[in-house]
């Protein structure tokens, strides 16, 4: 009798597209204990042990800069500011003013103060409810991993050594361990815990490697040599398959080739096959390498995540800062195309978003005073901003854009402050585009739902499909408890969608899609057949996206609409995917 055991699927959160098969390479363990060694040392070496500590947390600053420049040579990351949490540690006094404290006031030596340190701060995380916070606590194991080994006069980030090929299964990763594995043998990862936002989920998705997080005890129930099946897109991964698993596992590896392997000779970015054209742009934040953009054949900016100029810092960026940023993506913008456009929207924090200088603790953030709400409720800080956007106008096609607008009493607020702004900047004999157009992003149901009153009222829209499907259906993207109900092919949205490229086209204004949901050539597809102008995303998607868009002409789109319309009333988000997915695939001519 077979003791082979039982096939099983897990279901975890789809944090990077792309299917494997292959064996298990278990990462190793940490290895439990009660961490260094606390001792008390003599009050005439306490000078010593803080110079100790100052070199140690030198080093790692160092070492930081140096993995941080190569993270973008090796990778072509999309968001090189991945340890930048790290090195706000590494100056953060509630961190390291505690180590400091610790061993000049108590007589701690610098290892025991650190781990005691660490552990204060790991406490104060772990009982936070944001995501955001929760997910401090891997960075802050990096951080505390660093110090130890530069305090023991060891290295950091000595290659992790993987015999051959293989999916990574893992507790968690932290991002120096995963900067460890040998990027070129990971046929995937997966792991018990994470999000679609953690560290582990951005570098899976730039190297193109699938990956599931949140998959609960998976790390337990494996062995390395074992062999599994991993589906990114669906967060799936398949323990111990038989021959009908890895047969149903090989033909939808089959009907997912359009997103990968699309058949077509390689155009112009978002050029259909009959000449007709879907503008395809790029989602850019400060310190994205700009010859990233470039090559992927985008043709213009159509999100600055203005943002991340407050990330990662303790205060407001000044006006001339912010002008510098905004007028280099203009120009930027132009490089990519003559007259291409490049849309800043406003400061979108708040929810999984924590910026210094905001000031903002809330017990439910996502529903609190986020994006416009807080520029509305700190006009000095909109103010400053408007003015920096517009004087970066000048000879560029700038545009400015509203987060999250709910209502319209936040659309008349906000007009009024630019167009008090521009006025400012006339009487003050300031240079700026007098043509800067303004929209308002469309990620809320509620705005969804009064879009052609909204279209009233500004120059273009844009749909932000990660909150607007978040919202609408209640289900935060980044728990896993809840992932089988983020579904952006929920009727419910399609809906809204639907009724806001409408609402567009009814005032004669463009639309833009530029959510996650845009770099996904069965759900872009749909947006384009929709009649969105544009869809936005990373720029490693848009050389996909352009070959399948190829593949299609203006009368192919309109069929993928009526047939995604003439789906049953009752059919699930999942049997939805599968529909357009086999629907594309004939399209594209792929078997």
């Amino acid at each position: 009798m077979s003791s082979r055991p039982d096939t099983a699927v897990l279901k975890g959160l789809p944090v990077s597209p792309g299917c494997a098969a292959g064996a298990v390479y278990l990462f190793p363990k940490k290895p439990a204990g009660a961490g260094p060694e606390e001792r008390t040392i003599a009050p005439e070496l306490v000078g010593r042990e803080l110079e100790r500590l100052e070199k140690a947390r030198e080093e790692c600053v160092r070492d930081l800069d140096a993995l941080s420049s190569s993270l973008g040579e090796r990778l072509d990351l999309h968001d090189t500011r991945l340890f930048e949490c790290h090195r706000m540690m590494l100056d953060d006094p509630l961190l390291i003013g505690e180590i400091r404290a610790l061993v000049s006031e108590k007589g701690l030596n610098a290892e025991g103060a650190v781990h005691r340190a660490a552990e204060a701060l790991r406490a104060k995380f772990e009982q936070m409810t944001e995501q955001y916070f929760r997910e401090r606590v891997l960075d802050l194991d990096d951080v505390e991993r660093r110090l130890l080994d530069r305090l023991s006069g060891t290295g950091s980030d000595v290659p992790v050594d993987m015999d051959g090929p293989a999916i990574v299964v893992a507790d968690d990763l932290t991002p120096s361990e995963t900067m460890r594995l040998p990027h070129a043998k990971v046929l995937g990862i997966a792991t018990d815990r994470g999000s679609l936002t953690s560290h582990v989920a951005l570098l899976a998705r730039a190297l193109g490697i699938p990956c599931v997080a949140g998959l609960g005890d998976m790390s337990t129930r494996v062995a390395t040599g074992e062999r599994i099946l991993i589906d990114g897109a669906a967060g799936t991964v398949t323990l111990n398959p038989d021959e009908s698993a890895e047969r149903a596992f090989a033909e939808s590896v089959a009907r997912s080739a359009p997103a990968a392997r699309p058949a077509v000779p390689p155009v112009a970015a978002g050029t259909l096959r009959d000449g007709g054209k879907v503008d395809l742009y790029v989602n850019m934040h400060e310190g994205m390498p700009p010859e990233a953009m470039k090559n992927s054949g985008a043709r213009g900016i159509g999100l600055y995540r203005s943002e991340y100029l407050w990330i990662g810092r303790g205060t407001e960026p000044g006006e001339e800062e912010q002008y510098e940023a905004y007028r280099q993506a203009g120009l930027l913008a132009n490089e990519l195309a003559e007259g291409a456009p490049a849309v800043v929207r406003v400061l979108d924090i708040g929810g999984d978003k924590v910026a210094g200088g905001a000031g903002m603790h809330e017990v439910n953030p996502f529903l609190g005073n986020r994006s416009i709400r807080y520029l509305l409720s700190r006009p000095d800080v909109f103010r400053r901003q408007v003015r920096a956007i517009l004087r970066a106008s000048e000879g560029v096609n700038m545009k400015l854009m509203y987060p999250m607008i709910s209502c319209m009493e936040e659309i008349d607020a906000a007009n009024a402050i630019v167009e008090a702004e521009k006025k400012a900047l006339v009487s003050a004999g300031a240079e700026y585009a007098a043509d800067v157009e303004v929209g308002a992003m469309i990620e809320i149901p509620s705005a969804a739902l009064i879009a052609d009153a909204i279209a009233r009222k500004v120059d273009f829209l844009s749909i932000g499909t990660n909150d607007l499907v978040q919202y609408t259906l209640a289900a935060d993207r980044a728990n896993e408890m809840v992932a089988n109900l983020y579904q952006p092919l929920h009727p419910a949205v399609l809906k809204l969608v639907r009724m806001t490229i409408a609402a567009a086209k009814g005032r004669g204004i463009p639309v833009e899609v530029c959510g996650e949901s845009a770099s996904d050539p069965v759900t872009g597809v749909l947006w384009a057949a929709y009649g969105a102008d544009a869809l936005s995303m990373s720029p490693g998607y848009i050389p996909a996206m352009s070959k399948v868009l190829a593949a299609l002409s203006r009368e192919d789109l309109a069929g993928y609409a009526s047939f995604a319309d003439a789906l049953p009333g009752t059919a699930r988000a999942s049997e939805i995917l599968e529909a357009l997915k086999e629907r594309l695939a004939a399209l594209v001519g792929i078997e």
